[in-house]
């Protein structure tokens, strides 16, 4: 049965077409796919460039405001500390409240514009307003405040007037309120404020509390309902006592009117907010639900801040559109507003209003400036609409579009021509891949015709290369797993000697005194009768064979602790004439035995050390009892110690045999015995549990000697890091 195959069809079907029009047809399809993907791939680069040019402005915008931000709080920092410092040094008197007065009037108009100040007051009497603009002023208020309850400020009141405050406990107890004209004298009574003590408001605890300047969170200031922020620094006497707290308050509004002239965009916006706003008595403001409000601090909108001091600035209950569905936008992504930091504020997705798309960043306020102000925590938002930048990438697009379709028909018209070069082409190609066929691996291809045949041959002139790569690099790959194989031979022979001296040295230290043991109790077991009778001679050499098992088990289990588990060490300071003196006093019956001779020359004015009391004490036992060991008897040990660079260099010499300089680098290997030890019994592990100690002690220990002159013992310890 007949069986219609679609492939079989479009075959025959392209059996007829000529060579021309199959070459042409897809290069005029591709041409339309390339220029339909580049205007595709140009409309993303476009918004591409949009997200990086508003990031760029948002970053601008955030740093500035940022910098503003910086520079305005730096005044009222500034002002509490020439205030601390001068009562600090005696220049000021906390209790001489005249003093205090006439400095405020100076310090007041050196941050302040006198005529600016004089003007505002002419505006606000001729135009009246239930929401007036605050003074233009760098500082709001200066205060002083004393342990002994002293008090003094000038600055606006809440009416806009001038205005001082003194309360002086020498006098009597009642806070006493002056109306000051611009030049800082008084004209009128206003009130008084019985049992007023500043020691306690809370923002001469706080200060107090810290012990440094911080900043109180923001409050209302009515009646112009401006919002203001004070900054406090606690003062101290030469002896480190509280006598008393600098204070400093400035306006915000400042910060608004400084975003209202900042352009972002055409239509983009700047507001800033404190993730939990507060009342103005202090307390955490929150909404209906009992969750902590964001307070809005300023915003480059005209939206007035002014609020009945039973209101909060909630941004979320903001009059601007924008504000509020970027602050529902922000409490969306990240639940709540103290949840935003530097690390997640450039991962904010973008705001839809409708179909109009919107940028939004976020700069925390003071971020890696925490340090200068302490206590604020505020949070720059720039928000950029997208239209304001996408005419001109519009206008690109179709640009782009009527390029594309110009460059379409230049290439059927350029595709004709050249169809004869592309076949040529084709033709050396077929040639060329029927020569790799047959395994000729080293023919080139070269064509010098359109750039898509000469990608192909490229590509296979590439493959060839690469295949010839493969192969050398699998023979490379190949001698490597040989050379490893032939490194595994040599550790594992390695490993082998060294479990052959192990075995040596144990089959020949512990076995030989076994046997002699052995031997002597089946010599007492020859002899009759109950009643052995047995030589003390024999005794005591018995005991001190086994004495010798003893010590050489011990060796073996620290050597293998050593190497398991490293040493472990009890640091402390320690003095090195003291841990020697008790190494000597365990060894005395031992030289006395031996008849040595030991000169003690450690110094008991040395530095003091960082070491293991116990293990320094091992290392100087050792070494001596090495030395005893290996020489004969009448041997003369000096001991000694001396300061190299920021370490302890110690010593331990004999006068004794001496050994061969060829020996020298092996001494500290485990079960290393050198060739002239008339009296070793050992298995050769003293030496390395040494270089253990000393190197587990962050030093280092070695050898000099000589043939027939001797052999001087050096090893380095740390100095205590306190005494150095």
């Amino acid at each position: 049965m007949f069986q219609f195959s679609p492939t079989r069809g479009l075959a025959k079907l392209f059996r007829k077409v000529p060579l021309r029009a199959v070459l042409i047809v897809p290069f005029v399809l591709q041409i339309i796919f390339v220029v339909g993907l580049t205007g595709y791939l140009s409309h993303l680069n476009g918004q591409d460039a949009v997200r990086d040019l508003v990031g760029q402005l948002e970053q601008q915008v955030g740093d500035r405001v940022v910098q503003k931000l910086g520079d305005y709080l730096k005044a009222p920092q500034l002002v509490t500390q020439i205030n601390a410092d001068a009562v600090r040094l005696g220049f000021l008197d906390l209790e001489d409240i005249p003093t205090l007065e006439r400095h405020f009037q100076s310090q007041f108009w050196q941050f302040n514009d006198l005529q600016n100040s004089l003007r505002y007051g002419e505006e606000r009497q001729a135009e009246p307003s239930t929401c007036p603009s605050p003074p233009p002023s760098k500082l709001t208020y200066i205060a002083l405040a004393s342990e002994t309850g002293n008090y003094i400020d000038l600055g606006y009141n809440p009416s806009g007037n001038l205005e001082t405050t003194i309360l002086d406990r020498r006098r009597d107890n009642i806070t006493r309120i002056w109306q000051v004209n611009p030049w800082g004298r008084r004209t009128n009574f206003l009130d008084t404020v019985p049992d007023y003590n500043p020691r306690n408001r809370p923002w001469y605890q706080r200060a107090a509390q810290t012990g440094a300047m911080v900043w109180v969170d923001p409050y209302l200031l009515l009646p112009y309902n401006d919002w203001i922020i004070s900054v406090d620094r606690p003062i101290y006497s030469q002896q480190g006592d509280l006598i008393g707290v600098a204070d400093a308050t400035l306006s915000l509004s400042g910060v608004s009117e400084f975003l209202r002239h900042l352009k972002v965009g055409n239509t983009g916006q700047v507001f800033i907010l404190q993730p939990n706003g507060k009342k103005p008595d202090g307390s955490i403001a929150k909404d209906a639900k009992g969750n902590p409000i964001a307070q809005l601090i300023g915003s480059s909108k005209n939206e007035s801040l002014c609020q009945p001091a039973s209101q909060d600035l909630d941004v979320l209950q903001s009059k601007d559109p924008l504000t509020r569905a970027t602050a529902l936008h922000l409490q969306k992504i990240f639940g709540s507003f103290s949840s935003i930091n530097s690390t997640n504020s450039r991962q904010i997705p973008d705001l839809w209003m409708g179909s109009n798309r919107r940028f939004v960043r976020t700069f925390p306020f003071p971020g890696e400036l925490r340090s200068e102000f302490q206590g604020l925590n505020w949070l720059v938002v720039v928000v950029v609409p997208q239209e304001d930048f996408m005419a001109q990438i519009n206008e690109n697009t179709q640009n782009t579009a009527l390029l594309c379709l110009l460059a379409l028909g230049v290439a059927i018209a350029i595709g004709t021509s050249i169809n004869r070069w592309i076949t040529r082409s084709i033709r050396q190609l077929s040639h060329a891949a029927k020569a790799l066929a047959q395994g000729d691996w080293d023919r080139q291809v070269l064509i010098h015709t359109p750039k898509e045949l000469g990608t192909l041959s490229d590509a296979f002139n590439h493959m060839r290369h690469q295949l010839r790569q493969s192969h050398q690099q699998l023979e490379q790959y190949s001698q490597g797993l040989e050379q490893k194989n032939e490194q595994l031979e040599t550790l594992e022979a390695e490993l082998r000697r060294q479990l052959n001296l192990f075995l040596h040295a144990v089959s020949h230290d512990l076995r030989n005194p076994v046997i002699g043991t052995s031997l002597v109790l089946s010599n007492l077991k020859n002899q009759p009768g109950d009643d052995l009778k047995l030589p003390r001679r024999v005794l005591d050499r018995m005991a001190e064979s086994n004495q010798h098992q003893l010590d050489l088990i011990n060796s073996l289990i620290d050597t293998h602790a050593a190497e398991i588990w490293g040493i472990s060490l009890q640091i402390q300071p320690v003095r090195l004439s003291e841990v020697v003196r008790g190494a000597i006093a365990d060894l005395q019956p031992i030289l006395d035995k031996e008849q040595a001779n030991l000169d003690d020359r450690i110094s008991a004015d040395l530095p003091l050390i960082d070491a293991d009391a116990l293990q320094i004490s091992r290392v100087y036992q050792n070494l001596i009892a090495n030395a005893l060991k290996h020489n004969p008897s009448g041997l003369s040990l000096t001991l000694a110690a001396h300061l190299e660079g920021d370490r302890l260099r110690c010593t331990v010499t004999d006068n004794g045999v001496g050994i061969h300089p060829n020996q020298c680098d092996k001494l500290f290997d485990p079960y290393f015995r050198g060739e002239q030890k008339p009296k070793s019994v050992g298995l050769g592990l003293g030496l390395y549990l040494c270089q253990q100690i000393i190197q587990a002690h962050d030093g280092e220990i070695g050898v000099e000697s000589q043939l027939g002159e001797g052999t001087t013992f050096w090893f380095t310890l740390p100095l205590n890091k306190v005494t150095d």
